[in-house]
């Protein structure tokens, strides 16, 4: 697989639920980073969080732009689906939620080493009731 196909991939798997094939492309000291989290999450904590977002918020993430460069991907995208199980102890709401976020990937041997991520939380809470939206 190409780099650009393991991030591709890497997706789908989320969107599929499908945890063992998302271990399978990290490194074994993979490092995800990302505002929801106060330190590096490694493959275990990683996988997770993964679980954790998938059983509450049910939906599909779409790669707008993806870029390679100096052995990094970056990616632009947007995730559309409903909060269907409690999240950050917000009860199942249904609420229809879409967000942006920019992920960086570094791919080393054909395995995902380190992740960035960047979203807005705020935007999230949100949308699900947590939070009340900025200006109002």
């Amino acid at each position: 697989m190409t780099s650009k196909e393991v991030v591709k991939a890497w997706f789908k798997n989320i969107d599929d639920q499908n945890y063992d094939a998302l271990k399978s492309l990290m490194a074994s000291d993979h490092k995800f980073h990302n505002p929801m989290s106060p330190a590096p999450l490694g493959v275990e904590e990683h996988i997770g969080m993964a679980q954790m977002m998938t059983n509450s918020l049910q939906g599909k993430h779409h790669v707008e732009i993806l870029v390679e460069e100096n052995g990094w991907i970056a990616v632009y995208g947007r995730w559309k689906g409903k909060h269907v199980g409690e999240f950050q102890g917000v009860p199942a709401t249904g609420n229809d939620v879409e967000f942006t976020w920019t992920d960086f990937f570094q791919i080393v041997d054909g395995k995902i080493s380190e992740e960035y991520l960047e979203m807005n939380p705020l935007s999230l809470m949100t949308q699900i009731g947590a939070a009340e939206a900025q200006g109002s």
